[in-house]
């Protein structure tokens, strides 16, 4: 028989093992800003077209896919990679908390060289996300890629990761057919798809705001952050004090790591649980509502210019001179703007010391890498009588300011042809 003694230590076991993240299959899967578009994306091919309707066009603004990090992320990242081998002599110094097998695949992990000479650069991974949009979409509207250039209209910003992510999506689009599609862009300025960089009033009272800077020193200095701080520096049992920051840059090795394994994967994980991970996605969450969310009423303006591209191409459809399809490749700043002139995900108010789990905004939707948005135009007959309906959908998936059938086109114009006059007067 077993004694107690003996029982108790093998159940302490159990429950350890139980808790390790190499083998935890219910790991947290929202990273924020840095979610794979796989995490939360639908699928455009699983929603019907109302019924007795066709698709006659497709609008898409699209956040380019999962990247490098830049360079001041990449610098801090590397500092905290030097922590590896202290991380591995404190455990088998028996100070850590970690895992075996987390410990083995530290031992294992190497830094990716490539970040240095290519931040903030689409990944391969990125280029599999927009790749795959475009394919899902020649497979649910094949009818619409009958025709030439004329018919579509693709434009990017001026950075290589939404470059690469339009010629990615032209490539799902396209392959195995005839049809040859090129870019527009990027444009020395642009008005529509990166309007805030030539806003003069959003760059100097919105973009570095003191209300933003105060709502993340709330989030750093609020009780669950610091426990998270706490829980890391006991779990790790490392001689080096661990900072406020040093947490977070912890957080980008773990949620940029585990985005380019094919098993979402990666050991510097290992360090949290899952209920560090749903504080340290809030950061995101507080510091996009000021920065490109409903925390200024300009950044919600900035939004307007999208809208009123995406309300007249449906319109210049229904008059019989609108394009088949029409893309646009921006950032998660553009993505969020247009999700709040649309009314999305509204929170009156978010803050950094205060964490509110029933929020509506959440950057790991809105903002995921690959997010998107898209309005299908379908052409209805019903006794003989023509009309019109418009289906929208956020990374592939219905949203609720129309049906799942489909807003009638009064029912559309009367929600958005107010941004028929949208302009960014009030940047001077």
């Amino acid at each position: 028989m077993i004694s107690r003694a003996v029982a108790i230590v093998l159940s302490a076991n159990l429950v350890l093992c139980n808790n390790c993240y190499w083998n935890d299959g219910s790991s947290y899967q929202l990273f924020s800003s840095k979610t794979p578009y796989d995490t939360v994306r639908g699928d455009i091919r699983d929603y019907p077209v109302p019924e007795n309707c066709s698709a006659v066009t497709v609008w898409l603004l699209n956040r380019h896919g999962n990247r490098n990090p830049g360079d001041d992320d990449t610098d801090a990242m590397k500092v905290i990679a030097g922590l590896k081998d202290e991380i591995v002599d404190s455990f088998n110094a028996g100070k850590s908390k970690l895992c075996a097998q987390d410990v083995d695949d530290f031992k294992r992990w190497k830094w990716n060289e490539t970040m240095e000479v290519s931040q903030s650069y689409l990944t391969g991974t990125g280029y599999e996300e927009l790749y795959n949009i475009g394919r899902r979409i020649k497979e649910r509207y094949p009818h619409l890629l009958k025709g030439s250039q004329d018919d579509f209209y693709f434009r990017t910003t001026n950075e290589q990761r939404t470059v690469t992510s339009s010629m990615a999506f032209v490539h799902g689009l396209t392959e195995n057919s005839n049809l040859s599609l090129v870019v527009d862009g990027p444009w020395p300025r642009d008005d529509v798809i990166r309007p805030y960089e030539n806003c003069d009033r959003y760059q100097k009272e919105v973009k570095y705001s003191q209300e933003s800077s105060d709502q993340l020193d709330a989030y750093y200095k609020s009780p669950e952050y610091v426990a998270v701080q706490n829980n890391v520096q006991n779990r790790l049992g490392i001689p080096t004090q661990l900072s406020a920051d040093d947490i977070y840059t912890f957080y980008d090795l773990c949620r940029y790591y585990r985005s380019w394994d094919p098993q979402l994967r990666s050991p510097w994980c290992s360090v949290f649980t899952k209920e560090d991970l749903v504080v340290l996605e809030y950061k995101d969450d507080v510091r996009h509502y000021y920065r490109n969310g409903y925390g200024s009423w300009i950044s919600v303006s900035l939004g307007g210019p999208a809208v009123k591209d995406l309300y007249e191409s449906m319109e210049a459809s229904i008059q019989g001179n609108g394009k088949n399809l029409i893309a646009y490749f921006s950032h998660d700043t553009m993505i969020e703007m247009t999700a709040c002139a649309m009314g999305l995900f509204k929170d009156n108010e978010l803050f950094g010391a205060t964490r509110n789990p029933e929020r509506l905004w959440r950057s790991s939707v809105v903002g995921a890498f690959a997010a998107n948005i898209m309005a299908v135009l379908n052409r209805c007959e019903t006794s003989g009588q023509q009309s019109y309906k418009v289906q929208l959908f956020l990374n592939e998936k219905p949203i609720d300011l129309c049906p799942l059938e489909g807003c009638e086109w009064k029912d559309f114009r009367e929600k958005f042809q107010s941004f028929s006059t949208a302009n960014l007067d009030f940047c001077i």
